[in-house]
C-alpha cells in the first residue's frame, strides 16, 4: 500500500545523487495489526497510520516477528534481483 506524503528528515537521497549511486529507500510496516482490527475503509486505516508513533519516536516499537522476518526476506528477495548473480 502506497503510504501518501510523510515527512522525513532522511538525506540519503541527497547523498546518493550527489555519489551518482543508485538507490531505493523502502519503508517497512512494523504495526501491530490488532491496531487496525474493526476498520471497514481506507480513511479509517489511514486514521490508525497517522496516530502509530514514527520511527524517530522515543515510543516507535515494531512488532517484532513478524516484522524483522519479512521485512528481511523482502530486501533479500529485491536484492538478489537487482544485483547481478556471482559465481
Amino acid at each position: 500500500m502506497d503510504p501518501g506524503l510523510v515527512t522525513g528528515s532522511e538525506d540519503v537521497g541527497v547523498l546518493a545523487t550527489s555519489a551518482g549511486a543508485p538507490l531505493v529507500y523502502w519503508l517497512l510496516g512494523g504495526a501491530d495489526p490488532a491496531a487496525f482490527e474493526g476498520t471497514t475503509s481506507v480513511e479509517e486505516i489511514r486514521a490508525r497510520v497517522a496516530a502509530q508513533p514514527a520511527n524517530h519516536s522515543p515510543l516507535f516499537a515494531p512488532v517484532i516477528s513478524p516484522t524483522l522476518d519479512l521485512g528481511t526476506a523482502a530486501l533479500t528477495a529485491a536484492t538478489r534481483t537487482w544485483l547481478p548473480a556471482t559465481g
